[in-house]
C-alpha cells in the first residue's frame, strides 16, 4: 500500500512538473513570437533633439516615412530641441524600454558628458543602439556680406576685428558650438557664439546677416548654399564633398582640423534585443534603397548600415575621442 501511494505522488509531481516546464517553454516561445512578428502595433515616435527644418530633423523624417511603409505604422517624428539635446534625450532615456520610442543621436549625443556639469543620462548606459543612418562633413558658412572667399581670408579678417565677429551655433555642448571653438582656437580668433535651440532658426539669422558665420552640418546649410544664400568657405572633412566639389577641405589651411558628423537611432536601455534587431534590419534595408541612398547623397550623406552592435563601439570610440579633444582644448563643463 505504501509503494502505491509513493509510486502515485512520484507520477503526480512528475506530472506537474512537465506541465510547467512546457507552460514556461510555451510563454517563451509566445512573448518570442510577440517581439519578432507582431511588433510593432502601434505607432512608433522618434524624438529628435533639434528644432524643426534642420538636417537632422530632415533625415528623420526620410528614414521614418519609410520605416512606416514597411512596418505598416504610423512613425511620428517629435522636436525637442534645447538643452544640448539633453531635453528630447533624457526623454528618449527614460521612456518605456518597449521599442515604440528612438532618439535621432549625432556626436553631440556623445559629447555632453565632457562639457555639461550635470548630465541628466549617460548616452552609453541608459540607451541602447539601434541603426546608423550615414556621415556628414560640417561646413564653414558666412553671410555673403562677409568680405572673405577662402578660408585663410576670414581667419586674417577675423583675426584683425578681434571680438566684432558673431558665430550662430546650436549652444557650446554641441557639435556646431565645438566644431568653431576648434576652429577659433586653433587660428587663433576671438569671436562671440550666439547659441540656438536648432539648426533651422542659426541658419535664418546667419542668412539674415544678424551672425557672420556658422559651423554646421552639411545637409542643412546644402540647400542655402545651392541657392546663393550663403558662401561656403571650407568643410571639415579630409576630403572634399562630392556634393559641394569646389569648396576647399579646411584641414588645407589648419593643419588637425577634423569633424565629421554623424546621425544614427537609439532606444532605452532595456528594449527588448528582438524589437532591436526588427527595427535595425529595417533602417539598413531603407539605406539600401536606391532612392533613399540618391536623396541622402544629395543631401551631403554618405549612408553607412551598422548593426547594432558595431553602433555601440562608435559610439564608446566618439566618446573617448570627444573627451581627448574637449580636454585638450581646455574646454570647461557648463
Amino acid at each position: 500500500m505504501d509503494i502505491r501511494i509513493r509510486a502515485t505522488r512520484t507520477n503526480m509531481t512528475t506530472t506537474i512538473i512537465r506541465s510547467a516546464l512546457a507552460g514556461a517553454l510555451a510563454a517563451l516561445l509566445i512573448s518570442g513570437s510577440a517581439l519578432g512578428e507582431e511588433y510593432p502595433s502601434k505607432p512608433i515616435r522618434v524624438i529628435v533633439p533639434y528644432a524643426a527644418g534642420g538636417g537632422a530633423d530632415s533625415l528623420a523624417r526620410l528614414v521614418g516615412k519609410h520605416l512606416a511603409d514597411r512596418v505598416k505604422q504610423p512613425v511620428l517624428v517629435e522636436n525637442q530641441g534645447g538643452g544640448s539635446n539633453t531635453i528630447g534625450m533624457r526623454n528618449v532615456a527614460t521612456s518605456a524600454k518597449d521599442g515604440y520610442t528612438l532618439g535621432l543621436a549625432t556626436p553631440v549625443f556623445v559629447m555632453t558628458p565632457s562639457l555639461m556639469k550635470s548630465q541628466p543620462y549617460d548616452p552609453l548606459k541608459d540607451f541602447t543602439p539601434v541603426a546608423m543612418i550615414g556621415f556628414t562633413p560640417m561646413v564653414l558658412c558666412v553671410n555673403p556680406s562677409v568680405p572673405a572667399h577662402s578660408v585663410k581670408e576670414f581667419i586674417a579678417l577675423a583675426k584683425s576685428k578681434p571680438g566684432a565677429l558673431n558665430f550662430a551655433s546650436l549652444g557650446p555642448a554641441t557639435t556646431q558650438g565645438l566644431s568653431a571653438t576648434m576652429f577659433n582656437m586653433m587660428a587663433g580668433i576671438d569671436a562671440v557664439q550666439v547659441s540656438y535651440k536648432g539648426s533651422a532658426p542659426g541658419t535664418m539669422d546667419l542668412i539674415a546677416g544678424n551672425v557672420q558665420f556658422m559651423f554646421n552640418a552639411l545637409p542643412s546649410m546644402l540647400p542655402q548654399i545651392q541657392g546663393g544664400k550663403l558662401r561656403a568657405l571650407g568643410v571639415s572633412s579630409r576630403k572634399p564633398s562630392p556634393q559641394l566639389p569646389k569648396v576647399p577641405v579646411i584641414g588645407d589651411v589648419l593643419p588637425g582640423y577634423e569633424v565629421t558628423t554623424w546621425y544614427s537611432f537609439v532606444a532605452p536601455a532595456g528594449t527588448p534585443a528582438a524589437v532591436v534587431d526588427r527595427l535595425n534590419k529595417e533602417i539598413n534595408a531603407i539605406l539600401g534603397l536606391p532612392d533613399v541612398r540618391k536623396k541622402l547623397a544629395e543631401d551631403g550623406v554618405e549612408a553607412d548600415a551598422m548593426s547594432a552592435p558595431q553602433l555601440g563601439k562608435l559610439y564608446a570610440a566618439e566618446s573617448a575621442k570627444w573627451a581627448k579633444v574637449i580636454r585638450d582644448a581646455k574646454i570647461t563643463p557648463e
